[in-house]
């Protein structure tokens, strides 16, 4: 199968996978909103970045470079402000990666601290006879092992899931950028 999605994609001289984006201009790649910041600034069009994260995903680890064909002309300034803006936005991207596994991270560090807190108050009251803190006991036991759990759950869950990302919009601002 691997084969068969690589097969899709044309390749440079070197061997290099291309993904490739046409457009008529090179305002096409960035979103309408974002007019009066330079290009470096821009934020691209949700479309694309899509596109370029679901390429890179698709062809796992082979090489690749983006290609970018325009039918209006550009300077040789926009091509270079476009190999910056590319950098730029993907490693904006990667810091806001960043920033969501720590906070995932933080939160699960929380859950294991309660959890484990839980589970250990709830063997202390368990040493007790009284059976409305018995009771209680299980009842603690029972949300130690949620708060456990939830702490893996995020890790398992969210941040895997994070790191991946993270990888693959280093790969995409990493990346060579051709201009036609």
């Amino acid at each position: 199968m691997e084969n068969y999605i690589l097969n899709r994609y044309d390749k440079d001289e070197n061997g290099n996978l291309i993904i490739k984006i046409h457009t008529k201009k090179i305002e096409d790649l960035y979103e309408d909103y974002d007019q009066k910041s330079s290009f470096i600034k821009k934020d691209l069009k949700e479309k694309l970045e899509e596109y370029l994260f679901e390429s890179v995903d698709e062809i796992e680890n082979a090489p690749f470079i983006l290609q970018f064909h325009f039918e209006d002309s550009i300077s040789i300034d926009s091509s270079k402000r476009l190999q910056s803006s590319i950098n730029e936005y993907f490693s904006y991207l990667q810091f806001l990666e960043k920033k969501s596994m720590k906070e995932s991270l933080k939160n699960s560090i929380i859950f294991f601290i309660i959890g484990f807190f839980l589970v250990a108050l709830s063997f202390m009251l368990s040493e007790e006879e009284n059976l409305a803190i018995k009771i209680i006991s299980e009842g603690v036991m029972i949300g130690g092992w949620v708060a456990l759990w939830e702490a893996l759950a995020i890790v398992l869950v969210n941040w895997l899931p994070l790191n991946k990302n993270l990888k693959i919009y280093k790969k995409i601002a990493n990346s060579k950028v051709e201009i036609f």
